[in-house]
């Protein structure tokens, strides 16, 4: 049907005369005469004729129509053969370039993304932060924030507008659990700038602009050549042997410090269950006296508001709702915050992957004795036991680096949190070789950990679930 509507098409043209040739001739002939010719015999000539049968001329005439009739048709089966041949081959040749254009066969881009990748994987090891690439979560929601957010909803993006940089979004959604953005190397330096002048004036910065007295001088990091977790962003030199973070602060005050450390099961308890009546927050009320708690670590906790509520401490608890589903609450009214950050330590294996992993921490000091505190929370990667993809002597050594390049050598370290891995996995046995381990839970294997560099504990307590699929842990130790 198409060649009959397209008769003026160069390939069509010919062709189609010859075909409709060949089938009025084929109408015309007996039904009986096939391709097969009908050469009259001598007999059959000169036999005389009868009157209603054909004379021997009709019988040449139609052995010539036949004779015609298989010679248009072997033409164009011939020619049918060689269009469908061409055909064919030009298909396979169009499939072959599409390949090769779909694959992105140039090397030299290839390698040019390579570096890239790498140096952005280096910076963020090397400083926390690293521009992200094209189909990330973090470079979709930075996208759209610009292209529709910002414009459509501005209150949603405060200190943003039309002419802001994707650094700038990015920035500021880098506070944004669900965006999973780093750190733009923009802020990152400039972060380090003021650090830089900050630590020249031999105090920290505290939310209010303050500078609280320290002794200046840094944990440090102690690496050795043995490197881990090689080949993956999150690669990481292994600490010395005899490397140890001890101490319970500058000096003896009696101070007791209570901590508490609780996965509390999000998606389910408050997302399905919206909060099931409180019963974390009322955990947490029950717990908290007499002696109150001063700093608590919360995980798969996406805001510390709504748990603090329920624990009816708003008024008396300072929170902080970081990326990757961590928050830390402590008392106002005794410590003063002077710091905190986030740092991405591991990530999630491939067959059980949500993204990376971080450590979330928080500096604080004690308003009466000015003993400080570096609390550290993180919430470890999937699968459980195995490390994730950096492994389980990576992620500890992420950890252990991010606290002796953070903290200070008067400080006294909490580190708590679900760490997804047992008292026998790597990530915990590496922990415990360089921080004293206070105390484990049971909640899967035993999962959910407190270590410091405090060994002067004076009670632990597993609190039950409340709730959750985790039980909550107390330690109190003395400064």
């Amino acid at each position: 049907l198409f060649l009959v509507n397209s008769r003026r098409l160069a390939f069509g043209s010919p062709l189609l005369v010859e075909f409709l040739q060949l089938a009025r001739a084929s109408a015309a002939a007996p039904a009986s005469a096939g391709y097969a010719r009908a050469t009259p015999t001598p007999a059959a000539m000169a036999t005389p004729a009868v009157p209603g049968s054909p004379s021997p001329m009709h019988h040449e005439e139609q052995g010539m129509r036949l004779d015609a009739q298989a010679e248009l048709a072997s033409r164009v089966s011939r020619r049918s053969v060689v269009l469908t041949v061409a055909g064919t081959l030009g298909l396979a040749a169009c499939a072959v370039l599409a390949a090769i254009a779909a694959s992105g066969s140039d090397p030299t881009a290839d390698e040019d993304a390579v570096r890239r990748l790498e140096a952005s994987e280096a910076s963020l090891l090397r400083t926390g932060c690293r521009a992200v690439q094209v189909g990330e979560p973090c470079h979709r929601h930075v996208s759209w924030a610009m292209e529709h957010g910002i414009r459509e909803q501005p209150e949603d993006y405060p200190g943003l507008n039309t002419t802001s940089t994707f650094d700038d979004v990015q920035a500021v959604l880098h506070a944004d659990p669900y965006a999973k953005c780093p750190l733009p190397c923009s802020q990152a330096q400039a972060k380090a700038a003021g650090a830089s002048t900050q630590s020249a004036l031999g105090g920290d910065t505290g939310a209010d602009g303050t500078v609280t007295a320290h002794s200046g001088v840094r944990l440090g990091w102690q690496p050795t050549n043995r490197v881990v977790g090689q080949g993956h962003w999150c690669s990481v030199q292994e600490p010395r042997a005899g490397w140890r973070i001890r101490g319970c602060g500058r000096r003896p005050t009696g101070l007791k410090l209570k901590v508490l450390t609780y996965n509390l099961f999000w998606w389910n308890l408050f997302g399905r269950r919206h909060g099931n009546a409180g019963s974390a927050g009322h955990l947490i009320s029950g717990h908290s006296e007499p002696v109150p708690y001063d700093i608590m670590g919360f995980q798969e906790c996406e805001s510390v508001a709504w748990v603090l509520g329920d624990a009816g401490l708003t008024a008396k608890f300072g929170g902080l709702t970081g990326p990757h589903a961590l928050c830390i609450a402590y008392r106002k009214e005794a410590w003063e915050l002077v710091g905190d950050g986030v740092s991405d330590v591991g990530e999630d294996r491939a067959d059980q992957w949500y993204g990376t992993r971080a450590a979330m921490w928080a500096r604080l000091r004690q308003r009466e004795t000015n003993q400080t505190v570096m609390f550290v929370n993180h919430h470890g990667p999937l699968p459980v036991g195995t490390g994730g993809r950096c492994g389980g002597e990576a992620t500890a050594y992420n950890i252990l680096k991010l606290i002796a390049e953070e903290a200070y050598q008067t400080d006294t370290i909490i580190l708590v949190g679900d760490f997804n891995a047992g008292p026998d996995a790597s990530t915990v046995k590496s922990l415990n070789g360089h921080l004293f381990p206070v105390f484990t839970g049971n909640s899967f294997g035993g999962v959910d950990h407190v270590l410091s560099s405090c060994t002067k504990v004076i009670e632990t307590r597993n609190l039950g679930d409340g709730g959750s699929d985790h039980d909550a842990l107390e330690a109190v130790f003395q400064l």
